[in-house]
């Protein structure tokens, strides 16, 4: 049985690619919007970022793994330069939120590397 065009196109790297860019945009819109222009938002800071940067991680997570792995790492490397950007757009940066950024990062790449290994096939 051959795979249907949405698992297919999904698995692409041209979808990867959209995900990345379009978690790149969300999560730079919502990290470097200064703080009064912000909603108030339920639960811990950061909850938020783990959420944030692993639902960004999980976008581009179905592809080839190597421009995966690539992806991850510019994902992490971003987080850092956003909690170095923030302190000049009256937003606090803080080197916990590159923790929860990079533990969401990581907790994403660790499932898929494991889901992989459980099915024996590329997700």
């Amino acid at each position: 049985m051959t795979k249907s065009f949405y698992v297919t196109w999904l698995t692409s790297p041209t979808a990867q690619a959209v995900g990345f860019l379009l978690g790149a945009l969300i999560i730079s819109v919502s990290t470097l919007t200064p703080a009064e222009f912000l909603p108030p938002a339920p639960g811990s800071d950061k909850i938020h970022h783990l959420l944030g940067f692993g639902g960004w991680t999980l976008l581009c997570a179905f592809g080839p793994i190597r421009r995966f792995a690539y992806m991850a790492l510019s994902i992490v490397l971003w987080g850092g330069m956003i909690e170095l950007i923030q302190p000049y757009i009256n937003r606090h940066g803080e080197w916990f939120d590159f923790y929860a950024n990079s533990s969401g990062v990581i907790f994403i790449v660790f499932s898929k590397l494991l889901l992989e290994r459980f099915f024996k096939h590329p997700i």
